[in-house]
């Protein structure tokens, strides 16, 4: 019933070997910070804060303190698999609702902005949580005979837990060229760990035959660089950025175990080979028609068609159907984030009302079905800000329909048509806090730190 995966078939699950686990996981590619958040993403043009290196590089050039950064979330996805039916259409499966939480640390970083040949050149040191891959679920679902001689009634049980992220830590730098243009630029050290762990059984819901049971085992690493490029014109009611990620090239390795109660444990399997992970670009546009006003608008082009993994055994295979580059349906996106921010002014401090939407495609389809993911997005946010303290809150939800095709156990291939094909509700709320403290008095930091280090 469940068969040992080998060679090209592997790679066909290193991401995500359960197709709920990898549609409900949002590969856009963006920054961090409530702020952003509560606009829906749309920040290319504004990164103004301690941010800016996360959005872009650029941005940092419009920093004149130094400035500390902190940021969480709290995440919550539920996938609703209904209408699942054989392609022969003799059985159906019972609905399969799954939901689970996290929490994390999402971003920390420290900008110092300095002048150097007579130019405003501010640096970043970071540290930002790219993607969660943080998913678990129990589910177990009913196949039901509904024609003659169709395979009697069986109970699936599944438990998948996937556990890790990519991080990514940044060097970034920005310099002022002129009072209107800036560049910038930052140099990402990759850091990806994630285990997954899927048990899947098998029992006959009439007669005495034992249950049958697989279980499969996977610990991923990635290790690779990248850079992110960055421009941005800024004018009293307009501004403008443009920010290029290049590709990523990694090494990329993989040990991979598997059991099954139809076979004896075969030997674990090594793979190592390397990882591309595609180039992007993005344009925003924000407009202040008032000084309390901001409207925002992004488009962000992704090649995910170029996300690939190789090796000599496997050659190049896309990275989220392990097909090869000439027959697979993943496909090259263009998301568009939209948001505005409103300034409530109190004596000192001032109180943000923010919000936006989103259109987020996927790259990932499902090779049968063919069917596009594609998320929308709602926004809400608003915070407490001061001069020397930022403090920000944001809330998103967003949510998927297509349809899908599943094996109902741990492994199969891309190659193959699914058991059976049904219908995914996708949802995902997630809530972020940012703290940003800016030092005001920079003298009196200056006379703190020679006195430390016995300058003063």
């Amino acid at each position: 019933m469940f068969p040992r995966i080998t060679g090209p078939l592997l790679v066909t699950t290193l991401f995500a070997s359960s197709a709920a686990a990898q549609v409900s996981i949002v590969f856009n590619r963006s920054g961090s910070g409530a702020r952003a958040a509560g606009m829906a993403n749309a920040f290319i043009a504004i990164s103004d804060d301690g941010t800016a290196a996360s959005w872009n590089p650029a941005g940092l050039g419009q920093l004149r303190k130094p400035e500390f950064s902190i940021v969480a979330s709290t995440l919550g996805r539920s996938v609703d698999s209904a209408g699942f039916r054989s392609l022969d259409g003799a059985s159906l499966f019972t609905n399969i609702p799954t939901s689970y939480q996290s929490t994390h640390l999402d971003f920390a970083s420290l900008a110092v902005p300095v002048t150097l040949w007579k130019k405003p050149v501010t640096f970043q040191g970071g540290w930002y949580r790219l993607y969660t891959l943080d998913y678990r679920d129990v589910a177990s679902t009913t196949r039901l005979p509904v024609t003659p001689g169709a395979p009697p009634p069986v109970r699936i049980d599944s438990n998948i837990d996937l556990v890790g992220g990519v991080d990514l830590i940044s060097i970034a730098g920005a310099v002022k060229l002129t009072p209107r243009l800036a560049i910038g630029g930052s140099f990402n050290f990759w850091r990806g760990d994630w285990d997954e762990n899927d048990v899947f059984s098998s029992t006959l819901v009439e007669g005495q035959a034992p249950s049958s049971f697989a279980t499969t085992s996977n610990s991923n690493r990635v290790r690779g660089t990248n850079v992110n490029l960055g421009l941005m014109l800024t004018y009293p009611r307009f501004s403008a950025g443009i920010v290029y990620q290049s590709p990523l090239h990694s090494d990329y390795t993989v040990h991979s175990e598997d059991t099954s109660s139809q076979a004896p444990a075969p030997a674990p399997i090594d793979f190592a080979g390397s990882l591309r992970f595609p180039q992007a670009v993005g344009f925003g546009g924000a407009w202040r028609p008032t000084s309390r006003w901001t409207a925002a608008l992004d488009l962000t082009w992704d090649n995910w068609h170029e996300a690939t993994i190789e090796s000599p055994e496997t050659g190049r295979l896309n990275l989220f159907d392990g097909l090869p580059q000439a027959l697979t349906t993943t496909r090259n996106t263009l998301s568009v984030n939209a948001g505005a921010e409103h300034l409530f002014l109190g004596e000192g401090f001032v109180v943000p009302l923010r919000f936006g939407a989103a259109w987020e495609p996927q790259g990932a389809r499902n090779p049968y079905t063919r069917d596009p993911v594609n998320f929308v997005m709602l926004a809400l946010g608003t915070g407490y800000n001061t001069n020397s303290l930022k403090f920000d809150a944001a809330l998103q939800y967003r949510w998927a329909h297509f349809q899908d095709g599943d094996n109902f156990s741990p492994t199969g291939h891309s190659l193959a048509p699914p058991l059976a094909v049904g219908e995914r509700d996708v949802s995902e709320w997630r809530l972020k806090f940012s703290l940003i403290l800016r030092v005001t008095d920079t003298e009196k930091l200056h006379r703190t730190l020679g006195k430390v280090f016995g300058g003063g």
